[in-house]
């Protein structure tokens, strides 16, 4: 193969924007379901937030590394679609389904074996049995959940991402009405707490998966036999599996963070909760970015144009850099409007969250930048369905730089929670660096 430059720029970056829009949204939509349950439950009581928090920890702690083995989908759909074959596009996505059903298969009976022995380990300051109970209702999400990330990798490797938005928009506008109607109580419902979050959260995701399924499915074109799925199930194990390290590297380094959180007291931890799901919030956008530069590159190495391949890389990692940095100067000049999201900044009872949490988005705003370059740049690799590297750099970075640096400024100087939130700096920013110099390695030459 030869590197070719088919298309200019300015044409790439129209063409990276144009499917970057919808998919940011469809991942605001995603992540906003998490983020409506948290504003509900945060008018519950610090008592229900740090409970959630918890449970949240534990459940992603595994459950993001089901995410990254799924996220194989999107690029060999984007590489056969930019092939050209279409009997690939189909077979890959019934290989997703079957991989997503097999993994819920294996992964929900230990989440609940989990939460049924969480009792016993939860911190003291922490209700268990509210947490318990959240983990176990927000665990039958996980099959949809799986799914849905399979039907929405096919859509959006094949450029058609409009319609994952619409859905994933009708399932925020469901979790929004039902969520706080079921937890307060209103009018003739029971009030149900966390439980009525929770349940809210499994429905609205099993409402968007099947929506999604028949619109996906038209993608699927002629028979598949079962021989070819099993090797194409195969195939994204292989791929994903990596992929899966490496979010499960980051994500565990934010969930064992929660969990030491915890150590300095229920108040503590709900500001670093807040803190949290206001960046995942704006994280979004940087991940949606990611997608579609995964895609973008995916298509374009599959047609072996290799030139075109690194524009989508780098357009992509600027995109996501200036926007990132003007959220950063968000959260530094408006603290308190950000944290308004998630809870009533006019209450004295949540001073002390507010305080804590306006500490640690300020230092969250330093790494953002960072973390926008990290994750293109992950999306970028997978195009070139680069993933091992990855997930090595990955490693290194959050479990070795992360969490060491962390703990050591937490509990060696003495830092509390302000020196973790600077051990997730450091382990983002030495990702960011690796994961640029490899794409750029990789692309330039011909391969």
């Amino acid at each position: 193969m030869t590197l070719a430059a088919t298309a200019s720029p300015r044409t790439e970056l129209r063409a990276l924007l144009t499917l970057a829009g919808p998919v940011v949204v469809s991942q605001f939509a995603a992540n906003a379901l998490a983020l409506i349950a948290t504003a509900v439950i945060g008018r519950l009581g610090t008592a229900e937030l740090a409970a959630a928090a918890y449970a949240n920890a534990i459940y992603y702690l595994g459950f993001i590394m089901l995410i990254g083995v799924m996220f194989s989908v999107a690029p060999r759909v984007a590489r056969a679609h930019g092939a050209g074959d279409i009997a690939a596009v189909g077979r890959t996505l019934q290989g997703g389904l079957w991989l997503a059903m097999g993994l819920t298969l294996v992964c929900l009976p230990v989440m609940w074996l989990v939460a049924a022995r969480l009792p016993a380990f939860a911190p003291p300051d922490i209700r268990a049995d509210l947490a318990a109970t959240y983990l176990k209702i927000y665990a039958l999400g996980m099959l949809p959940n799986l799914a849905f990330i399979a039907l929405r990798g096919t859509l959006e490797g094949t450029g058609k991402p409009r319609v994952v938005t619409a859905i994933s928009l009708l399932g925020v506008g469901f979790a929004a009405l039902v969520s706080p109607a079921l937890a307060y109580g209103w009018g003739p419902l029971p009030r149900l707490g966390l439980t009525g979050a929770a349940v809210t959260s499994v429905l609205a995701t099993w409402g968007m998966a099947l929506a999604l399924w028949p619109l996906s499915w038209g993608q699927a074109a002629g028979a598949v036999s079962v021989q070819g799925v099993r090797q194409e199930v195969g195939a994204l194990l292989r791929l994903g599996w990596p992929i899966g390290l490496t979010l499960g590297a980051e994500g565990g380094m934010f969930t064992v963070t929660t969990l030491l959180m915890a150590r300095f007291g229920p108040e503590v931890l709900a500001a670093h909760n807040v803190t949290l799901q206001a960046i995942t919030a704006i994280f979004m956008i940087p991940l949606g970015i990611s997608s579609a530069t995964g895609v973008r590159v995916g298509q374009a190495a599959g047609a072996g144009e290799w030139q075109r391949a690194r524009w989508a890389g780098l357009l992509g990692l600027a995109v996501s850099g200036v926007l990132m940095v003007g959220f950063a100067v968000l959260e530094l000049a408006a603290p308190r409007l950000v944290l308004g999201v998630f809870l009533d900044t006019g209450n004295p009872a949540n001073a002390s969250v507010i305080a804590a949490a306006t500490i640690f988005l300020g230092i969250a705003a330093l790494f953002q930048t960072v973390d926008g370059a990290q994750v293109t740049a992950n999306g970028a690799l997978r195009g070139l369905q680069d993933t091992r590297a990855p997930m090595l750099v990955s490693l290194v970075a959050y479990w070795v730089l992360g969490l060491g640096v962390g703990a050591w400024l937490a509990f060696g100087l003495e830092l509390g929670g302000r020196g973790l939130w600077f051990g997730l700096t450091a382990g983002l920013t030495f990702a960011a660096v690796a994961l640029v110099w490899r794409f750029l390695i990789l692309t330039s030459r011909p391969r």
